[in-house]
């Protein structure tokens, strides 16, 4: 069923309570989470007009605090007349504290409130996603979005490695252009680079995933610091699982390679490990995600990553 389908049902209330926008940031599932609520509460495609809903509430954090606030405010209107919705915006980056103050309404959820989540299946507990009708972001052929890149001008082997990294994610493609993508992508192959020689760059790969940030200082003023960051980390790990599946697919004999960048890397990789361990390095990877997923540090997580890969 296409989108506007699903919005016109949502508009007549014939969903679930719960519905998950589910994709990548990229894959525009956020904007259309916006025009469901104003579907649902206003009859419009004009998301603007929700700023003046008082029944439309959008927490600006993912704290326990903000959660909390925004269900007690449908709660406490549960008995007027009238519906009311709640946008919890990439919902997988919520802890597991937060996410049980959600299932707890998602459980019993107050009558005519619509609550609505974007982001990933990855991160979100199974309790959640039980309680979720899950909207999956739509998709398109890779040849389609190449096809529409090169036509933006978009340098042809730059436009198909987008295209098919993007999962036919059309905004996705659009993420991998960036330039400060491909600045973080090079740097990422040559650590990538430095495995397929069986060698542990654990400084590099510090180095790669540091971010500047701002923490509070003793004296309660604000400082920038410098530490690991768990978005630059999993960035690096979907470009590693991505060579990774490469690899194992030229190891089964399929000659489709989407990291058309790497090919002397995926080379190095398929003639020094085998099936067994590449896949065992891709279960590696996944972990490490789960457990950013679930806010393991990401400094512990870098160096637990190299120290298990053979």
């Amino acid at each position: 069923m296409r989108s506007n389908d699903w919005l016109n049902r949502i508009e007549a209330g014939d969903v679930p309570h719960a519905i998950l926008f589910a994709g990548p940031k990229e894959s525009g599932q956020y904007a259309l989470a916006k025009l469901a609520a104003a579907r649902y509460l206003l009859h419009t495609d004009d998301t603007d007009a929700l700023t003046d809903s008082p029944f439309f509430v959008e927490p600006e954090e993912r704290t326990i605090e903000a959660i909390r606030d925004a269900l007690a405010l449908v709660n406490a209107q549960a008995y007027g007349r009238g519906r009311r919705c709640v946008l919890f915006s990439d919902a997988h980056e919520m802890t597991e504290a937060s996410q049980d103050v959600l299932l707890k309404t998602l459980e019993e959820p107050p009558a005519e409130t619509l609550l609505l989540l974007t982001g990933t299946e990855s991160g979100l507990r199974p309790t959640i996603l039980s309680r979720c009708m899950v909207l999956r972001a739509e998709t398109e052929p890779s040849e389609r979005i190449e096809k529409r890149l090169i036509e933006r001008g978009v340098a042809p082997a730059l436009a198909k490695r987008a295209a098919l990294l993007s999962d036919g994610v059309s905004g996705r493609a659009d993420a991998f252009l960036d330039a400060s993508y491909q600045s973080f992508r090079t740097d990422a192959i040559a650590c990538i680079g430095k495995l397929s020689h069986r060698a542990k760059p654990y400084a590099a790969l510090q180095a790669l995933c540091t971010d500047t940030a701002e923490e509070d200082a003793e004296d309660g003023t604000a400082k920038k610091g410098k530490k690991v960051s768990g978005q630059r980390l999993n960035q690096f790990l979907d470009i590693l699982l991505s060579v990774l599946l490469d690899v194992l697919r030229q190891k089964n004999g399929i000659d489709e390679i989407r990291n058309t960048d790497c090919a002397v890397i995926e080379k190095n990789f398929a003639s020094v490990f085998t099936i067994s361990q590449i896949q065992g390095m891709i279960q590696i990877a996944a972990e490490a995600k789960d457990m950013l997923a679930y806010k393991a540090s990401p400094a512990l997580t870098a160096d637990w990553i190299l120290a298990k890969l053979p």
